[in-house]
């Protein structure tokens, strides 16, 4: 009598659901119809595109979720995860009722579901993908060569001009791509790190540039092996090129200005106005004293709420309205904790760093921290397509054991 072992049956149940459409490409079909209706709402401005193309993010999530129940191959530890999360978040939106988005609720829930139904529908990258990603890398370029930017005068306004293509801002389009380079990681190996560097390079944001650099050095440093060595000197290599073609200019200068934050204190230059500051520093770009004037503002409004407040947050999607710069709070950490409260960002914490140390392979995980340290200085959860994109491939390449990698692509 034959014996089937727990892998033979994990083999055989993930080969029956292989005889269903291709969970990834599906949904990379339906990040680029997402993305084909974003162009036409940006370029002619009817607002009936962008309804369609939330509708369809809708639907997207509805898809990733029913995979998720009728999967055979989920993990019990990414559905405690789901029902955590959204126990949480209801209870948040419950006790804020009136006061929050639920929009944002689901977009924020959909990262936990993204993941769970990559991880259940784990295979390898079929060559359809591929010419996918080049697609949805290719769309917005073409738009940002051919039109420029958004036509739709509400959003520009919106976004203080500072429009990519059909992006909300520069920020939007470095994660938009960061998410592209993260889902070939395991086809590109350590040039998707390579890829990523053009990609800091080409779009000069000092977020990303800094969470990038920050999470080569947490892998090469982390543990320490023989390998850290051959690592320290191309990253010293990559840099110093990097330094000299003028890459790094205006994080310099960023860092140069913030010295005034060391010799005056946080506490006062969150209360200094933005004409003082460019008296003071002698530049106008003041995206870091921004950050930390909003999120000394929002920690007041959440230090001083009531039990409740503090327990539950001031409700999702709120601190547009209640700060005084009228903006999300840069830093998807404190947006947890102040709008959907402390067990929240606990669940929200702890689950990317499951997802961090479930994931096989170097580059992915180098990949991901850009991510995680990322989500210290913008508004990521918010881009449905990148989260998207980044937590599908998650689940997918940390449900994939390292005898299913390619191996010459395998990195300690």
């Amino acid at each position: 009598m034959a014996y089937l072992t727990e892998n033979d049956i994990g083999t055989e149940r993930r080969a029956n659901e292989l005889a269903t459409p291709h969970y990834f490409t599906t949904i990379l079909v339906s990040i680029i119809i997402i993305n084909i209706f974003t162009v036409l709402y940006h370029l002619l401005n009817s607002p009936l595109f962008n309804t369609i193309s939330n509708a369809a993010c809708i639907m997207l999530i509805g898809y990733a979720g029913f995979t998720v129940v009728r999967s055979q191959n989920n993990s019990t530890t990414n559905i405690v995860y789901i029902v955590a999360a959204c126990i949480f978040t209801f209870l948040s939106i419950l006790f804020n009722f009136g006061n929050s988005s639920i929009t944002d609720g689901i977009k924020y829930l959909s990262i936990y579901v993204f993941y769970a139904a990559g991880y259940a529908r784990a295979t390898q990258v079929r060559p359809a993908e591929i010419r996918y990603v080049y697609f949805l890398a290719g769309l917005p370029i073409l738009f940002f060569l051919t039109i420029g930017s958004s036509r739709v005068p509400e959003f520009v306004q919106l976004n203080i001009g500072n429009t990519f293509s059909y992006f909300a801002n520069a920020n939007a389009a470095t994660l938009y791509f960061s998410a592209l380079i993260f889902t070939m990681a395991t086809q590109l190996g350590m040039r998707a790190i390579l890829l990523q560097f053009v990609n800091v390079a080409l779009m000069n944001k000092i977020g990303v540039a800094v969470a990038t650099v920050a999470a080569i050095c947490l892998w090469i440093v982390i543990p320490l092996r023989k390998e850290s060595i051959i690592g320290l000197i191309v990253f010293a290599v990559v840099a110093v090129v990097a330094l000299w073609v003028g890459a790094f200019d205006r994080a310099l200068a960023t860092f140069n200005s913030m010295s005034l934050l060391v010799d005056l204190g946080p506490d006062n230059v969150s209360r200094m106005s933005f004409r003082r500051l460019v008296e003071l520093t002698g530049t106008t770009d003041l995206s870091g004293f921004f950050r930390i004037i909003h999120w000394a503002n929002i920690w007041d409004i959440y230090s001083s709420g009531s039990f409740i407040t503090k327990l539950f947050g001031y409700g999702i999607g709120q601190s547009q309205h209640l700060t005084v710069l009228q903006f999300v709070p840069h830093n998807d950490y404190l947006r947890i904790l102040a709008e959907y409260g402390p067990l929240n960002l606990l669940i929200f914490s702890c689950f990317l760093l499951h997802v961090l140390f479930s994931l096989k392979t170097g580059h992915t995980k180098v990949l991901f921290m850009v991510l995680l340290i990322y989500f210290f200085s913008e508004n990521l959860i918010d881009h449905f397509p990148s989260m998207t994109l980044y937590f599908t491939y998650a689940g997918r390449f940390a449900a994939m054991p390292d005898r299913e990698l390619p191996k010459r692509r395998r990195v300690a």
